[in-house]
């Protein structure tokens, strides 16, 4: 009895671990925004994980799915192009290939369909992707290749524009880009900042397109629903939150992979607009963005979005609904201290288990001797 218990114990012991380490999916590589010089594509990661990753509870997914999935909805990624292997949809040019891997992962964020009911998926499975490069093959972006790409999005037919890409440089052929695309009647959606890495000497910004006006800038938070704290990433007025920091998405070849920046949470506030697009599909682009802002709610000093609450506010032209609590996604791992509180509480519970499992030991053999001590061994 003893031995089974002790067993026990080692068994629970192991699976309170494996359970964090898999929370904190510490083995994904983290995707690149662009390429270091000389460096070859991005390879796939090699890793399979199933597992529902922590963006969608967070964002409601099960509650919305219900009512909508972006289901007749485009959303054109403006980025480093969209590995068709991985998220198949429509291409503008060349942007089918996605050397870079960064513009797969932002797609998959929005309509990536996991052959796994209940598993790993975009947060608007039922929406279509149009690919369009905003970058060069490395991943390097120019206010002119933006705009190029934004030009061809609204040209395709696209109303929902996703831009992860990212430039310092507000030229005037981006500008330009940019008011034709809302002219169109477009919605852009565009990342606050570069990604977040260890490198420092990042230009605290402002950054294009999401500097300019009309357009929805978008940063990132992380499980613990908390931004990054990165200047490049600088929350200004009328800027929407989203995951982002250590979202799991699929990269190119199809292995999962690690995300950490605004681009991410920008395709996270895309597929919600799809999600809306597709459950009204009379909103315009203004309706759109009124109702991902005014549905938001703020958490540690960032406006996150809440996709059920956009798509239930009132009708077009009508009131939209009264701001609310977040929803609470707990057990999530933390960029530091909620990693050794997490570590922490599995040890607690497995030490608990262990006792209420000698106690069930120890207890009825004391009544059965009525709490005599037993003989002594030779």
């Amino acid at each position: 009895m003893r031995r089974q218990l002790a067993a026990a114990c080692v068994v629970f012991t192991l699976a309170a671990n494996g359970g964090v380490a898999a929370a904190e999916e510490k083995d994904l590589p983290q995707i690149p925004q662009a390429l270091k010089a000389g460096q070859q594509c991005t390879a796939t990661s090699g890793k399979t994980v199933t597992d529902v990753p922590w963006q969608l509870p967070y964002l409601g997914a099960d509650r919305v799915w219900p009512m909508s999935r972006g289901n007749g909805v485009q959303v054109a990624v403006v980025d480093t192009g969209v590995d068709q292997s991985v998220v198949p949809g429509d291409v503008s040019g060349e942007a089918g290939a996605d050397c870079v891997g960064h513009g797969t992962v932002l797609a998959s964020l929005i309509a990536y369909k996991s052959a796994k009911d209940g598993g790993l998926s975009g947060l608007a499975p039922g929406a279509r992707v149009l690919a369009v490069r905003g970058t060069d093959k490395t991943g390097a972006a120019t206010a002119a290749s933006i705009a190029t790409g934004i030009d061809a999005a609204v040209g395709a037919g696209s109303r929902i524009i996703c831009v992860g890409a990212v430039t310092a440089d507000g030229a005037p052929v981006l500008r330009e880009a940019v008011d034709r695309a809302i002219a169109a009647g477009a919605l852009v959606v565009a990342a606050a900042g570069p990604d977040v890495t260890s490198a420092g000497n990042v230009p605290p910004g402002p950054y294009f397109p999401a500097a300019l006006p009309g357009v929805l800038s978008v940063t990132a938070i992380g499980p613990d629903g908390k931004t990054s704290g990165k200047p490049e990433i600088k929350i200004v007025h009328g800027t929407l939150a989203a995951p982002g920091l250590l979202v799991m998405g699929t990269g190119p070849g199809g292995g999962q992979v690690v995300g950490v920046g605004p681009a991410f949470a920008a395709a996270q506030v895309a597929a919600a607009a799809a999600l809306v697009k597709s459950y009204r599909p009379e909103s315009s682009a203004g309706e759109l963005a009124r109702r991902l802002r005014g549905t938001a709610y703020p958490q540690s000093g960032a406006d996150v979005i809440d996709p059920l609450a956009a798509i239930m506010a009132g009708t077009a032209g009508g009131a939209v609904a009264a701001r609310r609590e977040p929803l609470v996604v707990k057990a999530l791992p933390d960029f530091g201290a909620t990693r050794g509180a997490a570590w922490a509480m599995a040890g607690g519970v497995v030490l608990l288990v262990c006792l209420l499992g000698a106690l069930a030991v120890v207890v009825p053999r004391g009544r059965r001797r009525g709490w005599r001590p037993g003989p002594a061994k030779s």
